[in-house]
């Protein structure tokens, strides 16, 4: 599992560094395909599926202007952070990556 939470934070974390970070958060289409492809493959994994419900609320307060584009990133980063905790997996830093 350890696998899975670094493409994750790969595929989904890292665009908190990229410019326009909201745009990208929300609007990329390879993210998602990626992470909705996570949603099937894992099916039962109730990490993926929170996670994967958290971005999609995020982007809909992004949209609806009741969160920052950076609020809502760290906020998703936090969660990935968790997630990976609570299956007792290292801390993956994003200096690491």
């Amino acid at each position: 599992m350890k696998i899975f939470f670094v493409v994750l934070i790969v595929c989904c974390g890292t665009v908190a560094w990229a410019d326009d970070i909201g745009e990208k958060f929300c609007n990329d289409e390879k993210v998602w395909d990626h992470f909705n492809n996570m949603v099937k493959e894992y099916p039962n994994d109730m990490s993926v599926q929170i996670l994967h419900a958290l971005k999609i609320g995020l982007c809909k307060k992004i949209q609806n202007n009741s969160i920052s584009s950076s609020e809502a990133i760290d906020l998703f980063n936090n969660m990935v952070d968790n997630a990976a905790n609570l299956r007792g997996e290292e801390e993956i830093t994003k200096d690491e990556l």
